[in-house]
């Protein structure tokens, strides 16, 4: 089964190709202003290199965050329309999920984090028990010191987060505070890759109303909206 995989929420954004277990073809690039422009052009030079056209795509798999609220549109809004456009299923894989994939299996817990500004990392716990790859908690966003109170044992942590708050970690937790190897495949190899396990394959889906984003954190225009109202009920209560 072809399947092109698509992570646009993370800062090395990346492409993917794979037939059945094998990786075809990937690429990755830094995200920037005008990434909706550049995915276009990695999506078509990810085919092209495994000679593929998109109508022999058997399936799509996205990141559907959390991570960068734009980025993930871009994503999303592609798989719908090559969706669409080929009649093929889909998966959502949770980004900070395929990070910690990424690692493969390891004794530790891995927590995987990205940074959510305004203070705070996106962040989520899992662990391998035997060949089963476990979430131990949701996905949140917290700021760096919530989440150094919730770590209790070694714990292997993975993302870009910890170039801002990897200081902080090591401070806090000491010996419990293990970095991670990063995989020699992009995240959106490993999102496939975690989409293909036994227990996901059945998960796959048709409906593009059940192909939402996973936010783990209001957007700033709503932000912006629940302030103003928080605001009006005050001015309203003063009248």
């Amino acid at each position: 089964m072809k399947i092109l995989g698509i992570d646009s929420s993370t800062p090395h954004a990346s492409v993917a190709l794979f037939s059945d277990d094998v990786c075809l073809s990937e690429s990755t690039h830094t995200r920037t202003k005008k990434f909706s422009d550049k995915i276009l052009l990695m999506i078509d030079d990810v085919l092209r290199s495994a000679e593929v056209g998109i109508h022999e795509i058997e399936g799509f798999c996205v990141t559907s965050g959390p991570g960068s609220f734009t980025g993930l549109r871009v994503g999303v809004s592609l798989v719908k329309g090559f969706v669409l456009a080929t009649e093929a299923p889909f998966w959502g894989v949770g980004t900070l999920s395929a990070m910690a994939f990424s690692l493969g299996k390891i004794p530790e817990q891995i927590c995987a984090v990205l940074d959510a500004r305004k203070q705070q990392v996106y962040s989520a716990i899992f662990r391998w028990d035997g060949d089963e790859f476990q979430r131990l908690t949701p996905d949140e966003a917290l700021s760096a010191e919530e989440l150094c109170a919730r770590i209790t044992e070694p714990t292997v942590f993975i993302g870009s987060g910890l170039q801002v708050y990897g200081d902080i970690f090591s401070e806090q937790l000491g010996s419990f505070y293990k970095l991670g190897e990063e995989s020699n495949h992009s995240i959106a190899a490993s999102a496939i890759r975690l989409s293909q396990r036994s227990e996901n394959l059945n998960k796959k889906l048709f409906d593009l109303n059940h192909l939402t984003i996973q936010y783990a954190r209001k957007a700033e225009a709503e932000f912006k909206l629940c302030a103003a109202l928080e605001q009006e009920e005050v001015n309203n209560g003063n009248q």
